[in-house]
């Protein structure tokens, strides 16, 4: 089974785990990717095997291979792609489903 899905493009995002807040600072960018992506109308699907993948002998030799401190760590990837089918219809909405508190 191909966990990127057939994707040609994979973005891997990696952070400085000596900053205290790495984890939180690649969700972001991940977040970022996918709704850049889907703004220009590429498919994108995030990815959850990078922190296992650069923590591994193999992603180790990745990391030293591109140049990239050992101290990075994989937060997630991103397969990007065009869909092969078209958006769906939005749902409707749900009536009084938002509260507005005073």
């Amino acid at each position: 089974m191909d966990p990127f899905y057939g994707a040609k493009t994979i973005l891997i995002v990696l952070a400085d785990g000596k900053m205290p807040t790495f984890v939180e600072d690649g969700v972001s960018v991940l977040t970022v990717l996918v709704n850049a992506a889907h703004a220009i109308g590429v498919g994108s699907c995030w990815i959850h095997r990078a922190r296992d993948e650069f923590a591994s002998e193999k992603g180790k030799e990745l990391l030293k291979k591109w140049g990239i401190s050992e101290t990075y760590e994989g937060i997630g990837h991103v397969a990007l792609g065009y869909p092969d089918m078209e958006a769906p219809e939005p749902l409707p909405r749900k009536e009084d489903y938002i509260h507005y508190v005073d």
